[in-house]
């Protein structure tokens, strides 16, 4: 009996530490996929679109607002010359048009910005798509973000070939504004 007892006791405790013994083999990988995108051609192709883009914006802007203070100047000029009711009329449709110049360039860089949305969710897909083949050549068990890892091995960290890959896969991305959609009336 005791015998039994020693041997159950025996096998309880292997089962127990069956778990513990299968985990220290784990395959565990960790992957950073805002420096893979960043570092990537398709990344910086993406980039370099959407700051040229904005720049042609903020050249837009300036050239608008220089308008307007140009039509200030001619505004503080003629004043004298104006009964004051059509001064404030002048004065509010001046206010007018700096608030559509407002928000057409709020528009277009919402336009922009959905653009660059679209354009890095066709690089993440690429992504999770080399990350599965990653994980199912190196057999793993877990796949992780390195943002959710306090610290990682440097061996375990796939970011590297995760931008290799991708830069055969995509070379790079259009990024084409996205014209913002207008509230049904």
């Amino acid at each position: 009996m005791f015998k039994t007892n020693l041997r159950a006791a025996i096998v309880a405790i292997a089962v127990l530490c069956a778990p513990s013994l299968a985990s220290a083999e784990s395959v565990i990988l960790v992957f950073d996929l805002d420096r893979a995108i960043a570092l990537s051609k398709a990344g910086k192709s993406m980039s370099k679109q959407l700051e040229e883009q904005a720049r042609a914006v903020r050249g837009e802007a300036e050239k608008s607002a220089k308008n307007l203070q140009e039509d200030a100047a001619k505004l503080r000029e003629q004043q004298k010359l104006m009964a004051p009711e059509a001064l404030r009329g002048k004065v509010e449709e001046l206010q007018l048009k700096e608030l559509e110049m407002r928000q057409v360039l709020g528009e277009k860089t919402q336009s922009i910005q959905a653009g660059g949305q679209r354009a890095a969710q066709q690089i993440i897909k690429v992504a999770e798509a080399e990350l599965s083949a990653i994980s199912k050549e190196r057999k793993a068990d877990m796949v992780m973000r390195r943002e959710a890892v306090f610290f990682a091995s440097p061996a375990i960290d796939v970011t590297k070939e995760l931008i290799k890959r991708l830069d055969n896969k995509l070379k790079s991305v259009k990024v084409t504004p996205v014209a913002a959609q207008k509230a049904k009336k």
